[in-house]
């Protein structure tokens, strides 16, 4: 069936809300504008196959107070959704309502009503641990390279960070499991269940790893652990309390001196921390999933959760944007001035004239 000209709106706000004003207006990074969009295409596949509303036939009818609430009691109860997740959704959508009262001022009763919907309110999800880039630098150049053990240390660190292995693995690691292809190097991690995986080094990590061989591994066999300590002048494996021993001299005297470094730091920090940075730079999850070994996606998706904090501000500044002005009596004065920047050239693109 043909669809007319007026029933489009729906779309063309959808649309310029995706790709115009959270892109080119907000200016938000890749990843916060797939959080927005992963919401309202999840709550699109909440009304095709729970109640029966295919896309073609969405509209803003579809976005009472009713409903969206009937959604969110819907991941709570059938999804069994943490809080955080179930807020996260429901703030995209009302973000996306007050976009359209924003340029259509009849939808502006239907925004307010949605956003008298409370936010959920119970246990949340706990807090992913993981250091930004200036704290890797930090901790990075935290041990004293003058000894030999702070070039261990410093090396493990990094280590630990470009591979995304679990502390077991690597300390289990043998100079056998670093595979070179030419001037590549694939590393081979030996993960829970008797799974093996493979992730290359980037190719600046290189002269940090032959450094490091040259220095501990001289006439180094296959089978020899990378890591290691002495004992009775003998080399045997390093175990993780060792690890988390320097680790957590180096958190405490960078905690004092930027008390927002964590106190506590472990060595699966820098497994979140490639993590996220991956999820950040708009790499697919399914391949953080095969990079980090986990067995499900369920385990690789709490980098999106987690980045949910700068998702929420960013939230609260479109919602604190976009409200129209009141009068004491809560009468609207008027709509605040929208700065569009680039609108024309998306609209002869929109409309095929560019």
């Amino acid at each position: 069936m043909k669809i007319k000209r007026s029933e489009l709106h729906f779309y063309e706000l959808l649309r310029d809300y995706l790709y115009m004003y959270l892109i080119v207006q907000r200016k938000f990074s890749p990843a916060t504008v797939k959080n927005y969009t992963d919401s309202l295409e999840l709550y699109r596949l909440y009304l095709r196959e729970q109640k029966g509303i295919p896309f073609d036939k969405a509209g803003f009818h579809c976005f009472t107070k009713d409903m969206v609430y009937d959604y969110c009691i819907w991941l709570r109860d059938s999804q069994s959704k943490a809080v955080s997740t179930i807020n996260l959704r429901l703030s995209a959508i009302k973000s996306f309502l007050c976009y359209c009262s924003e340029e259509d001022v009849s939808l502006t009763e239907l925004y307010l009503k949605v956003k008298t919907i409370h936010y959920f309110k119970g246990k949340t999800d706990p807090k992913l641990e993981y250091l930004k880039p200036a704290q890797l630098e930090a901790v990075f150049s935290a041990p004293d390279t003058t000894t030999r053990n702070g070039r261990r240390n410093q090396f493990f660190m990094i280590y630990a960070y470009e591979t995304g292995g679990r502390v077991e693995e690597l300390v289990s690691m043998t100079l056998g499991d670093i595979i070179r292809n030419g001037g590549s190097v694939q590393i081979r991690l030996h993960g829970k269940g008797d799974k093996t995986r493979y992730n290359p080094l980037p190719e600046e990590v290189i002269p940090h790893l032959n450094a490091y061989i040259s220095e501990f591994h001289p006439d180094g066999k296959n089978t020899d652990y990378l890591f290691y300590t002495i004992h009775n002048g003998k080399h045997t494996k390093m175990s993780p309390r060792t690890v988390n021993a320097f680790l957590a001299t180096y958190a405490k005297h960078l905690h004092e001196t930027d008390p927002a470094f964590p106190e506590n730091l472990h060595c699966h920090v820098f497994r979140h921390s490639i993590g996220m940075a991956m999820y950040k730079a708009g790499i697919p999850i399914s391949y953080i999933k095969d990079f980090l070994g986990h067995s499900s996606l369920d385990s690789t998706t709490i980098y999106a959760h987690a980045d949910n904090d700068a998702m929420a501000e960013a939230l609260r500044s479109v919602d604190q944007e976009a409200l129209p002005e009141t009068d004491d009596a809560g009468s609207i004065i008027s709509f605040p001035q929208k700065k569009w920047k680039g609108k024309e050239e998306y609209l002869l693109r929109f409309c095929g004239l560019g």
